[in-house]
């Protein structure tokens, strides 16, 4: 036995208090500085859908499942999601009669953000002490990325807390079987409750709660200790199998398409959250890419480049150091803490799953990511206790830590759009990966046009469009008697006055060339120096002019009136191919070509530019020209419907039957509902003499 004496207690004692100390004054001032930090975050992409669904979800419930409305989700697949904490903030909007119902989301949307950095610590705290607890406070606090998504992101944020919470506890009914305190089972059942109550994808948790009890129980039976005999494993069973039953079906309490089948529907829904329906185009690395088409890295990638250096170099230590990290005590929970994080990122890369929007898919993985880096360097600091040393580690992690410091303070609140210094920071990523994604700068926009408006057109009434709903952004001004949804490449198709347009789904020739923002631009929102989003006032009424005319058949006016507005906006889509519309409508085939090439110019891979390109060159008699336009367009954007169309068509008239059928069968993958491509495979198939298949899209257009 070691004897110790006060003088070498006192100074372990100093140490501990002295760490802890941090690690409470870290955690209080994360509780006052996110919630205030929140109230300037902009609404997220998903908000609005999932508040109006919410609502639906209310309804459910209040009309004892009556009112399904919340089941008819076609377009945003929403009824797979549980969205809990969702649904519990819009009760407590109409119950407390909230009326900035936003601002009082993202606030509380903030407190569950620092609830999941705080069980993190605690997490931390529980495999290595306090110290390992505040350095994870600190480098969570370090971590734009995830703050930036604390401010609004309702789903992501709040999965990731009941993913933490759900592993803490689980880590606690562990250690304690056969016989677990009441307070660690019954958390847990609620961490598991909530995490499957927001996402189907909390199911995991049973499964890792199985797994780790096995292991568990597996390296004590081994090593023939005490705690966990071979009487006490079926108690221990039985305790593991009433929590995942307990937790499963209070995850199905506040999910009303869970409830309507509780074994069918959730099976359905996992499913669908393996390879979500709704793809988008994403920017990576430079390209613009189907959000389903993207290669098997991209998650990987996106954690390199955006996941502060400070972390990965405390994961990189920990890899170095693993060996002697799990030579401790607690090596099986620090093995689990691994398996938490890996698995996710093999599971979505081995099923292929459809992701965008970066890793928000997989917030829940980041704080295990967190703890491994700690680990890391707290193995580092205690194995090497020389004073030069540590002194070192201090100054490389203040180094480490200054660029994401400074980063959040001078782009506040889009800390979400972080990129480290691997690929040179936001400013180098701009035009080769996503930036404002989720369109929170909409919010600045919305604000500045106000008080533009407010200065320089106080007594007149505007119209305003943007990319992104801003109803609720103008809800409370006077001067603006319309807002519109806006496609920005048919952005001269619309009536407005001012325009407020996110950079999102902005083809990234156009960012790196600096084509957008266009000419029109009024004021930009900004970080590290890139446009995110820009305030548009329209330069003439000429576009809308040539395109009434265009609708009308009056081709010669329409082209005299969109060539003016070509003068004052050149590089406006819409324009060019309403001039090359007007053109070809009026059998000016040339003309029409050299406006394309207009197009060409500013968006050499336009889809819809190219289609046309194809359909002067038919009606030119150059069929070769217009089948390379449209393999080329399919090659670009693989996705887009009419050109598959026409090249299936061009195969049908040429008799080449080999090739028609497979274009055929391609636009059927693509819009599996469009009547005239289901009545030429019923025609072919028919004319085969498959009958059967015939009848089975002959039925469907019937359907339809």
């Amino acid at each position: 036995m070691i004897k110790a004496d006060a003088s070498s207690i006192l100074p372990m004692i100093s140490r501990f208090s002295t760490w802890k100390n941090v690690f409470y004054i870290l955690a209080i001032s994360g509780l006052v500085l996110l919630p205030l930090l929140s109230i300037d975050a902009g609404i997220s992409g998903d908000e609005e859908v999932h508040y109006l669904q919410s609502q639906k979800v209310l309804s459910y419930y209040k009309s004892l499942g009556k009112d399904t409305s919340v089941l008819d989700t076609p377009g945003s697949h929403l009824k797979y999601y549980g969205q809990s904490f969702d649904n519990f903030t819009t009760l407590l909007i109409n119950l407390l009669n909230i009326e900035d119902i936003y601002l009082f989301r993202h606030i509380s949307n903030s407190i569950v953000g620092w609830l999941a950095i705080l069980v993190t610590g605690i997490v931390a705290i529980f495999l290595s002490g306090y110290r390992a607890g505040a350095l994870t406070l600190l480098m969570l606090y370090l971590s734009p990325r995830f703050v930036g998504h604390a401010f609004n992101n309702l789903k992501d944020i709040p999965f990731a807390f009941a993913y933490i919470l759900a592993l803490y506890f689980i880590f606690r009914v562990i250690e304690s079987l056969p016989k677990p305190r009441f307070k660690y089972i019954l958390f847990l059942i609620l961490a598991i409750g909530l995490a499957i109550s927001i996402r189907i994808g909390g199911v995991l948790l049973i499964l890792f709660l199985l797994l780790f009890t096995g292991l568990f129980i597996v390296s004590y039976l081994l090593k023939d200790n005490s705690v966990v005999r071979i009487s006490n494993i079926s108690r221990s069973i039985l305790v593991v199998l009433l929590i995942s039953l307990s937790g499963y079906l209070m995850g199905l309490v506040f999910w009303p398409y869970g409830l309507e089948n509780p074994i069918k529907n959730p099976w359905l829904a996992f499913q669908v959250m393996t390879s979500f329906p709704t793809t988008l185009r994403q920017i990576f690395e430079g390209g613009f890419i189907w959000s389903d088409q993207l290669p098997w890295y991209y998650i990987l990638k996106y954690l390199l480049i955006t996941v502060p250096i400070l972390v990965w170099m405390g994961f990189l230590l920990f890899l170095i150091f693993i060996k002697g990290i799990l030579q401790s005590h607690r090596w099986i929970f620090i093995l689990f803490l691994v398996i938490t994080f890996a698995f996710p990122i093999f599971f979505v890369i081995y099923k292929g799953s459809n992701l965008y929007g970066a890793w928000r898919h997989l917030l829940f993985i980041y704080p295990s990511l967190v703890v491994l880096s700690v680990l890391g360097y707290e193995h580092l600091l205690s194995r090497y206790s020389s004073r030069i040393l540590i002194i070192i580690v201090v100054v490389c992690i203040m180094i480490m830590a200054f660029l994401p410091i400074r980063f959040m303070i001078r782009n506040h609140p889009y800390q979400y759009v972080y990129f480290n210094e691997l690929v040179g920071g936001t400013k180098n990523a701009f035009g080769q990966y996503e930036t404002d994604y989720y369109f929170h700068s909409i919010r600045a926009g919305s604000e500045w046009l106000m008080d533009y408006i407010s200065e320089k057109q106080p007594e007149e009434k505007v119209a305003v469009a943007s990319n992104f709903p801003v109803s609720w952004l103008f809800r409370n001004s006077k001067s603006v008697n319309e807002v519109t949804y806006l496609k920005y490449y048919e952005r001269g198709n619309v009536e407005w006055d001012y325009a407020i347009i996110g950079n999102s789904y902005i083809h990234p020739y156009q960012l790196r060339k600096d084509i957008w923002p266009p000419q029109n631009t009024l004021h930009t929102i900004n970080v590290e120096g890139v446009p995110i989003c820009a305030i548009l006032k329209r330069p003439s009424e000429n576009d809308l002019a040539g395109l009434q005319l265009l609708k009308e058949g009056k081709y010669s006016q329409a082209t005299r009136v969109l060539q003016k507005a070509l003068v004052s906006d050149p590089a406006n889509e819409s324009v060019i191919m309403n001039l090359s519309m007007a053109y070809l409508m009026s059998g000016n085939l040339d003309s029409a070509q050299q406006a394309l090439y207009m197009v060409k110019e500013v968006y050499p891979d336009y889809d819809v530019a190219l289609d046309l390109m194809a359909e002067v060159y038919l009606k030119k008699g150059e069929e070769e020209a217009a089948k390379e336009v449209l393999q080329r367009n399919l090659k670009t954007n693989p996705k887009y419907f009419p050109s598959c169309l026409k090249l299936a068509e061009i195969y049908l008239a040429e008799q080449n039957d080999e090739l028609a059928i497979r274009y055929l069968w391609r636009c059927f993958r693509i819009n599996p509902d469009h009547s005239p491509v289901l009545v030429k495979l019923g025609e072919y198939y028919e004319e085969k003499g498959d009958t059967i298949l015939a009848k089975s899209f002959f039925d469907r257009v019937i359907s339809n």
